[in-house]
């Protein structure tokens, strides 16, 4: 009797694959959750894990569902388990799962003895990625009960740090922060500040810092030593700054005045003046929030809401390219925000957030609004965004942006214009822009 061998190399695959109970693949669908089809799931062999690495959006909610499984091999049995009901049930490959929790797989092989385990999971945001959390970060910070207050980012021993102005019974004091870590504070001394400068309109320009005080204008190249202005005009508010752009340097935007008239003027770097249009009677001149911004190649200064020159509160938006020439984007009779004074603007995710502010009957604000059409409508903000019930409404707070981390960070602020500055630092941040 001849008997044939079948010990050939493809035997050695065969008795492999009859060994094998490993799932290749897995995908799940369900006609109202379309996002779940597209989710792809990562098998971890060794650990018996199968999971999405790129979480399903927040919100996201389904329990049983298709599921379509991809074997190695084929396998002789998968036992299954879903933690959300705990029952057991040999799967039969077509039986909708619940995969509102994980859900447990075990295989067995063509052996009928080899068996492997996984855990399958479905992975979901916990958190919105379009909102913002706000928390209170330091408290206090200098421990001084000031009555005005402004932080600057400016450059301290080389470095780049926060600079705090704070005027208490008329008295300015000057404190300095490293921007990694904005909780703790320094006090510094200062030379020549002048007494009676409206710190909150503390300007940089090209690396120096301005205040004005008595219509004299003062500058600063470290932030501590001050020195007037040579041959500056009669300066009755200082606006912010045009950044450099193209072929024109930095340009200090102010108001000035000559012979009772109210203009707009802007200093180049060499300290050169040029005079603009006369002032309208609705343009801010105190109280309002400034940020500069970039659009198209162009550098932009914007001003939101504040004071008219005879002390009327304001709701409107002005910009300008050349700090000679401004233009109100606002409708001037639309009311998105209210008026108010003492608001802070900045540029934020590629667009514009405006909150903070007092009102007419002395009410403080804790709203805010967005404008993603650079300034032209805003729109407040839903709760992703708004501040916690434990953040204290406030104006004329500092408002800052760390560029390294996304944080949005609040400095200070008054809860009525005759109360003192709050001695604490809250940040926010965009879920999604978190690093």
């Amino acid at each position: 009797m001849l008997i044939p061998s079948c010990l050939g190399g493809d035997d050695q695959t065969d008795l492999t694959n009859y060994k094998d109970a490993q799932i290749a693949s897995l995908s799940l669908s369900h006609d109202s959750v379309k996002v779940l089809a597209s989710a792809k799931f990562t098998i971890d062999q060794v650990n018996g894990l199968i999971y999405n690495m790129d979480s399903l959006p927040y919100g996201t909610t389904f329990d049983k569902v298709i599921c379509k499984i991809t074997y190695a091999s084929g396998v002789r049995g998968t036992l299954v388990i879903p933690e959300a009901t705990g029952d057991s049930l040999w799967w039969n490959g077509t039986d909708s799962l619940d995969f509102s929790k994980p859900v447990r797989f075990t295989l067995t092989a063509y052996d009928g003895f080899t068996t492997k385990t996984y855990i399958a999971r479905v992975n979901i945001h916990q958190i919105k990625s379009d909102s913002m959390v706000w928390t209170r970060y330091a408290s206090p910070l200098t421990g001084m009960s000031a009555d005005e207050q402004r932080v600057i980012l400016h450059t301290y021993k080389e470095k780049a740090a926060y600079l705090m102005y704070q005027k208490a019974s008329g008295k300015t004091s000057l404190f300095y922060s490293p921007v990694a870590d904005a909780a703790k504070w320094t006090e510094l001394s200062l030379t020549g500040f002048p007494d009676g400068a409206d710190i909150s309109q503390i300007t940089i320009s090209d690396e120096t810092v301005y205040v004005s005080a008595g219509g004299r204008l003062y500058n600063s190249i470290d932030g501590l030593t001050w020195v007037e202005v040579a041959g500056a005009p009669v300066v009755k508010a200082l606006l912010g700054t045009l950044r450099v752009e193209r072929d024109r340097e930095a340009l200090l935007s102010a108001i000035i005045e000559t012979s009772g008239v109210l203009t707009f003027a802007a200093m180049d770097v060499k300290g050169e003046w040029t005079n603009g249009d006369a002032v309208p009677a609705n343009f801010p001149v105190s109280g309002f929030g400034s940020v500069n911004y970039s659009r198209m190649n162009h550098e932009y200064l914007m001003l939101a809401a504040g004071k008219d020159k005879n002390g009327g509160l304001l709701n409107t938006i002005w910009a300008t390219m050349n700090a000679a020439n401004w233009t109100v984007l606002t409708n001037p009779g639309s009311d998105s925000f209210g008026k108010k004074e003492g608001v802070v603007i900045t540029q934020y995710d590629d667009m514009f957030y405006l909150t903070g502010g007092i009102n007419a009957d002395g009410k403080a604000s804790k709203e805010v609004f967005t404008s993603k059409d650079n300034g032209i409508t805003w729109l407040q903000a839903d709760s992703l965004i708004t501040f916690p019930e434990n953040f204290a409404a406030r104006g004329y707070a500092s408002i800052q942006v760390d560029e390294a981390t996304n944080y949005m960070l609040l400095f200070g602020g008054k809860t009525s214009k005759s109360t003192k500055h709050l001695d604490e630092l809250w940040r926010g941040r965009i879920n999604r822009l978190a690093k």
